[in-house]
């Protein structure tokens, strides 16, 4: 739901489960739609059509990546089995990265209240609801997520004809005469079936033009990197990347008369397959902090217990591990595996033995990739030993093992073989970045602010409710004096859960909330009279 392969997505582990769900979910229904039915009935019109828009339609559309539409209530009727086994097992919107121990930024993810407004709404036969309260549909103008792009790099357009795993390098000028400060990056496949992944590079020499004057047809072929040692990389695209945008005040620096180098990694026995893929850029007006990508942790000089390489019918984990030379700040991670790996995690231990975490994937899942994004940056200290851990099923119970019986499989660069990766946006870190908070939403933004349950005002008069500072360290300060009346005042989690509780306050004071651990909170103000207003609150340390 929020970024879509198309109809290959339905290929293998999760498509296979997808379809048992749906069966189970059906067979369920069938016997228990009356014995669970709810008090509220959610409809159509009535908070159905809200998620679906909100968390679903972005990829759901004519113009998405997505194999069908959910843009009216016939789509989403037609669907409704499929939505439901899909919300139920976590499939969809696909996130695959826990968030229990570290939160990410601008996750589209579903509250366990939409996944059981779904559930509820099939099981009581998906009515429809007041048609007057019918929202008005979204309009999807474009396929791109970056609409106003700075500048539009396009490939030529190539027509790839190979049996074997072909990784193909593209040249791209961008013929600035002057410093530039990539804010937000978006790698757009030109045919997605055929784009395993691409990795972007920038590069100030000619030693790619060179090596594409020399090789027929557009760009040159090369295993390994892109031939240039002067080529830094700083982006990629993998099966469910999106447009990144860099936190505030983050970027990718392209020094005068730079290149975009990009290799595109096509899988074997392709042929007469055309792409033209594109890097989409936008640019800030002021100076940005050079972030760089770095495979910290991989399966050659970070391995511990090497070589990659999985027996045929056999389960193995592989450890790494790498020791950050100085104070290092991370503002995403990807980890990066093939077909058959089944988990992967990081971590770091720092010097004084406090535990970093992040990145932890329990199911891995080849179709579903990217850069996660922290919600705060991660400062690492000099000295952390960064740990890796990667297990891997090549067993025939495997069912995206792309051999069978299984085969023997070692590290290489083909769909086939096998990596173990987990590449970090790092830049140097300056005092304050522990406190730089880059998403503040409590979830998911939903379509013309469908969903007012956590940000309503229920009350005019409550916009002159005063909580400072925002964010807030240890001590919140209140001022009600504008308004008339004594309050209660609770601090909730974004999940609702509250966890502090202040009864019968005064007009103005303060509260101490340097106990409870940094994120987004909602502070709930309730008069005597029972009138409830939210405010969005952030606890930072």
């Amino acid at each position: 739901m929020s970024t879509f392969l198309g109809p290959k997505r339905f290929k293998g582990k999760k498509g296979l489960m997808k379809h048992i769900l749906i069966y189970l979910f059906v067979m369920t229904t069938c016997c228990s739609l009356h014995a669970q039915a709810s008090q509220h009935t959610p409809t159509w019109t009535d908070g159905i059509s809200c998620i679906i828009y909100s968390h679903c339609s972005g990829c759901h559309n004519d113009k998405g990546i997505a194999p069908f539409p959910l843009m009216t209530y016939e789509d989403a009727f037609a669907n409704r089995f499929s939505i439901a086994a899909s919300v139920q097992s976590g499939s969809m919107p696909p996130f695959p990265a826990s968030q229990k121990k570290v939160k990410y930024a601008h996750d589209n993810t579903l509250t366990d209240h939409e996944i059981d407004e779904i559930v509820d709404w099939v099981n009581n036969f998906a009515p429809f609801g007041d048609l007057s309260q019918e929202m008005d549909t979204p309009v999807f103008d474009s396929e791109f997520e970056m609409n106003n792009p700075g500048q539009v790099l396009k490939m030529p357009t190539y027509t790839v004809n190979t049996d074997k795993d072909l990784y193909r390098v593209f040249v791209l000028p961008v013929n600035n005469t002057e410093t530039k400060y990539i804010e937000s990056i978006e790698i757009y496949p030109g045919n997605r079936d055929i784009v395993h992944h691409a990795l972007v590079f920038k590069d100030t020499s000619d030693v790619a033009l060179q090596l594409d004057a020399q090789d027929p047809g557009p760009g040159y072929t090369l295993f390994g990197g892109t031939g240039s040692p002067h080529a830094d990389l700083f982006a990629g695209y993998v099966p469910g990347q999106g447009m990144t945008t860099y936190p505030e005040g983050f970027g990718a620096q392209l020094d005068p008369n730079s290149k975009i180098l990009i290799q595109i990694h096509y899988p074997g026995y392709t042929y007469n397959e055309v792409d033209s893929t594109q890097v989409r850029l936008k640019f800030s007006d002021q100076p940005l902090r050079n972030v760089f990508t770095i495979p910290a942790l991989n399966h050659g000089n970070s391995l511990t217990n090497g070589p990659l390489f999985i027996p045929a019918g056999e389960k193995r984990t592989f450890f790494s591990q790498f020791r950050a030379p100085l104070n290092f700040t991370v503002t995403s991670v990807l980890p990066h595996m093939h077909l058959i790996g089944s988990s992967i995690k990081a971590f770091g231990v720092t010097p004084t033995g406090d535990t970093i975490h992040l990145v932890d994937v329990p199911e891995w899942d080849f179709h579903w990739q990217k850069f996660y994004q922290f919600e705060q940056p991660v400062v690492i200290p000099a000295g952390t030993m960064i740990y890796g851990e990667a297990s891997y099923d090549n067993t025939s119970d495997n069912p995206e093992n792309p051999s069978n019986p299984p085969v023997d499989v070692s590290r290489g660069e083909g769909t086939n073989d096998e990596m173990m990766l987990v590449y970090f946006n790092v830049t140097p870190s300056l005092p304050g970045d522990q406190d730089i908070i880059v998403d503040t939403a409590a979830h998911w933004a939903h379509y013309m602010d469908c969903d007012e349950k956590l940000t309503a005002v229920t009350d005019a008069r409550y916009n002159n409710l005063k909580l400072f500072p925002n964010p807030v360290r240890q001590q919140l300060f209140y001022d009600f004096s504008q308004v008339e009346g004594t309050f209660s005042l609770e601090l909730l989690t974004s999940e609702g859960t509250v966890v502090d509780r202040h009864q019968a306050i005064g007009l103005k004071g303060r509260i101490d909330v340097g106990h409870l651990s940094p994120g987004v909170y909602f502070a709930k103000v309730q008069d005597k009279a029972g009138q409830i207003a939210y405010k969005k609150l952030v606890i930072v340390k």
